[in-house]
């Protein structure tokens, strides 16, 4: 406060170099006893004003303290320090500027004494240390006091408690002193009347989860589903008759303990399942395994859960077994139907398909009497005729492809490779259209179990497709990538990299929406040529495959198919 009242009132002073007046205004501003020193700098930073001593009146200080003090434009604080290292005091400095100007035109030095603020707070420590070890010997003699009070009936409570803790639950303990021992003595006793009531409690209840026990291990007996359950050393801990039946195990190669790896040599895929919920219990997400039994695949949906200690720690790792091979066989038979329900679409698309060759062929047959005598008849004949021959011959291994029960070959396959393949295939009409591609693949693409055959048809159909939809150029991008919203609606929060996604995405012509939900049916098409089945045969492939293909278009800027293969 005295460094801004200075520093307003000495303005008009600094400006005037008044060094006189600056001086005296210090002085009296160091009057205070709490005031060590008042110095008033000029704009240069020469001394203009130092209290008590006018002998360094126009000269410059070069002291730490000092410069600074003159180096800063805000108000600073410093503290000075007495040569044994203790804080004597705080030299707040203010600059000052007149006006809006931003030229200083001098600064006003206030040092604050700490001395009798630092006498002042030692001698109230002191005071407090003296009330302190004044309250500690007074409690401690009240401590002994109380102490001798209390330990004769305390001694009997300890009798009380030895007995008790042998067994002897009908030992009544009496003191009656009136105080807290009495009522800590009567507490015990009820207590222990307590204790007998809730021995009779647990018994009670210990009977009850004997009979629950019954109860579950009778439920676990006769449950459909398969049961497990395996600690986090992976040894088997539980298995239910359905589970055993389910897995062909024989009761006779269970051992107590036996960990999963050896319980599941025949069955590495469970084993794997197994193996990666103990290295992450709590990623506990649905999903389907394919085994083989003697040549027959068998399917099974498996879903987990954790059984935690009292810390939260995983315990052991529950997990159920669904046998849905009858699904599947159920599923295939329904998707047998629906082709055998769409044949009479297919019918009139193949009579039209085929009508065509079958004319030019009848016309060229009952030519041929009259005219096989002629030059170039013959020569025309045997161009045309085996050329209209082999369109239907290929249209009737396309329906066939199309009609019959799959008989597909699955293995580990690598997704990237099977698309290079077919890039590789097309990279010619690629040039020639004037398409540019560009291949966006996983670098941690892990392998699927696919039958690579298949899925090159699938893509190189839709890779075709796609060069089809921009004769005059354009750009073709395919992206490979984990995860899958479907998928992760209908497993119900599974994990993302259960799924595996491939986009072919094309700046062609598009996909009017009228057409769009049309274009898996068979010889549903656009093109002048071409018979509508390639993506007919393409979405069979990918539903054989248990995935699902999505398609996005808009006329005039493109189209996009992505497909979703589990994993």
């Amino acid at each position: 406060a005295i460094a801004n009242s200075l520093a307003a009132t000495s303005m008009a002073n600094l400006i005037t170099y008044n060094y006189v007046a600056l001086d005296r205004a210090a002085n009296q501003a160091s009057q205070d006893h709490d005031i060590i020193y008042v110095v008033i700098h000029d704009k240069e930073g020469r001394v203009a004003g130092f209290s008590g001593r006018p002998e360094l009146q126009n000269k410059y200080l070069d002291d730490q303290v000092s410069e600074r003090a003159l180096e800063n434009n805000e108000p600073f604080t410093q503290k000075i320090f007495f040569k044994s290292g203790k804080v004597a005091g705080l030299d707040i400095a203010v600059p000052v500027f007149p006006g809006d100007s931003k030229t200083r035109w001098g600064t006003i030095r206030v040092c604050l004494s700490l001395v009798q603020m630092t006498k002042q707070i030692n001698q109230t420590q002191l005071i407090i240390l003296i009330v302190g070890l004044i309250a500690l010997a007074s409690g401690t003699l009240l401590s002994i006091f109380a102490a001798k009070r209390i330990t004769s009936p305390l001694d009997n409570l300890v009798k009380g408690t030895r007995e008790a803790a042998r067994g002897n639950l009908n030992c009544d303990i009496k003191i009656s002193t009136g105080d807290e021992v009495e009522v800590l003595a009567s507490n015990f006793s009820t207590m222990i009347h307590e204790i007998l009531a809730h021995r009779k409690q647990l018994e009670n209840r210990l009977i009850e989860i004997k009979r629950l026990q019954r109860y579950t291990d009778q439920l676990l007996m006769t449950m459909g589903d398969g049961l497990m359950s395996v600690d986090m050393n992976g040894g088997l801990s539980t298995i239910n008759p359905a589970a055993k039946k389910m897995l062909k195990i024989q009761d006779d190669g269970i051992e107590t303990n036996i960990h999963i790896s050896e319980l599941f040599k025949k069955h590495q895929k469970l084993a794997d399942y197994f193996q990666s919920l103990l290295n992450k219990p709590f990623d506990n997400q649905p999903g389907e395994i394919r085994l083989n039994h003697e040549g027959e695949p068998q399917y099974i949906l498996v879903g987990s859960s954790v059984l935690k200690n009292r810390e939260g720690m995983p315990q052991e790792i529950i997990v159920n077994l669904h046998d849905i091979t009858e699904l599947k066989k159920l599923e295939t038979s329904m998707r047998q139907a629906e082709r055998l329900a769409a044949l009479g679409t297919v019918a009139a698309g193949m009579a039209h398909e085929i009508r065509n060759p079958l004319s030019t062929i009848k016309t060229f047959v009952q030519l041929l009497p009259r005219k096989m005598d002629r030059p170039g008849f013959l020569d025309k004949f045997q161009n045309i005729v085996p050329r209209e021959l082999n369109q239907i011959n290929q249209l009737v291994e396309e329906l066939l492809e199309l009609a019959r029960v799959p008989k597909y070959q699955f293995e580990s396959t690598d997704i990237r490779f099977l698309i290079e393949q077919a890039i590789d295939f097309m990279e010619d009409e690629f040039k020639a259209c004037h398409i540019r591609y560009e291949y966006d693949r996983l670098d941690n693409c892990p392998r699927i179990q696919a039958d690579g055959n298949q899925l090159s048809k699938a893509f190189g159909n839709l890779i075709r497709n796609a060069v089809q939809a921009m004769p005059e150029g354009g750009k073709l991008s395919i992206t490979i990538r984990l995860g899958d919203a479907f998928w992760d609606n209908v497993y119900a929060g599974a994990a993302k990299n259960k799924n595996l996604s491939i986009m072919f995405s094309d700046t062609g012509v598009g996909i009017s929406s009228k057409d769009l939900k049309n274009i898996f049916i068979p010889f549903f098409t656009t093109k002048d040529k071409g018979t509508g089945l390639g993506l007919a045969i393409t979405h069979k492939v990918i539903s054989e495959h248990g995935g699902r293909i999505e398609v996005k278009s808009e006329e005039g800027k493109g189209t996009s198919f992505t497909i979703n293969l589990p994993m």
